[in-house]
């Protein structure tokens, strides 16, 4: 589809359709189950049943990482390059990186005493900009799933995954859209320095309040009674300072890093032809072989 100069890929689309359809109605239906769940028997009666109940977030989690992964999956897995030589799973470590930079900025950011003051937001729009909207939100969703076994894993987790993943599946499809102008591409100005991506520092504190109103919802489905509207409106108000907290963290690290970072990261991409880019650079005769055994 060609639309005012954005091109929307089929696997982009089925990404979109997995993730306002699929992805939502598991959340749901989850959430439910929590609510409804049969009560676990004591140790010295446990049962094979009481474990999965138990481990269900955990099994949920693994589900949605499984689910989030097949657009890229698709779109790694039919790439090839100029020479004709197919994709080598060393194209797929640029993305882990990011999401393992996420669990430790996670990590360490926990020991600012702020709350939710953590850059992992920032992380995964940045992904976003430079490999795509499927690539974000897969880093998000393996964020969330991998720090949580640090931070504690539960039934927030899948709702965690989710929203983490749609910020940077957003901020990928915005990217293309060129509502954040040309991030990563802007040549230096005469004095050597380079606009800061304001557009993308507003998004990122804005994602910060989206975060945390769609993880308002799994509170107050899974623990507010009686469910009323001054019940509902508490929730959101006591999040407030969080969301702001979060917001913030984000916004900050896109204006000092944001710009700088997405342009290596795009260098990376074009040299090594990531995610559907072709190779600006061609393996010498006979590696390809050396490659394949790797």
């Amino acid at each position: 589809m060609q639309k005012s100069g954005v091109f929307v890929s089929r696997r982009t689309k089925m990404a979109a359709a997995i993730i306002t359809l699929v992805l939502p109605v598991l959340l749901l239906a989850y959430a439910w189950f929590m609510n409804h769940r049969p009560a676990l028997h004591i140790k010295s009666e446990w049962t094979f049943r009481d474990t999965l109940i138990q481990n269900s977030d955990v099994m949920l989690a693994f589900l949605f990482l499984l689910v989030s992964a097949l657009p890229f999956y698709l779109v790694f897995d039919r790439k090839r390059g100029p020479d004709g030589h197919r994709a080598q799973a060393r194209e797929l470590v640029p993305i882990a990186l990011m999401a393992a930079l996420c669990v430790v900025g996670r990590t360490a950011f926990a020991l600012i005493p702020l709350p939710n003051f953590k850059p992992v937001s920032a992380i995964i729009i940045i992904t976003a900009a430079a490999f795509g909207p499927e690539a974000g939100y897969l880093t998000g969703a393996l964020a969330g799933f991998v720090s949580n076994f640090l931070f504690g894993q539960g039934p927030w987790t899948p709702w965690q995954m989710f929203c983490w993943g749609c910020i940077g599946f957003v901020a990928g499809l915005l990217v293309k859209a060129g509502i954040f102008g040309p991030i990563g591409k802007e040549q230096p100005q005469k004095n050597g320095k380079r606009r800061k991506p304001i557009r993308l520092c507003i998004y990122g504190l804005a994602s910060g309040f989206a975060y945390g109103w769609v993880m308002n919802l799994f509170y107050i489905i899974g623990y507010v009674r009686p469910l009323t509207w001054q019940t509902v409106a508490a929730a959101y108000v006591s999040s407030f300072f969080f969301d702001l907290s979060h917001g913030i963290c984000t916004m900050l690290v896109l204006y000092f890093v944001g710009e700088a970072w997405i342009r290596k990261l795009l260098r990376i991409k074009r040299k090594f032809g990531l995610t559907g880019e072709e190779r600006s650079y061609v393996m010498p005769p006979g590696r390809h072989e050396e490659e394949g055994t790797l």
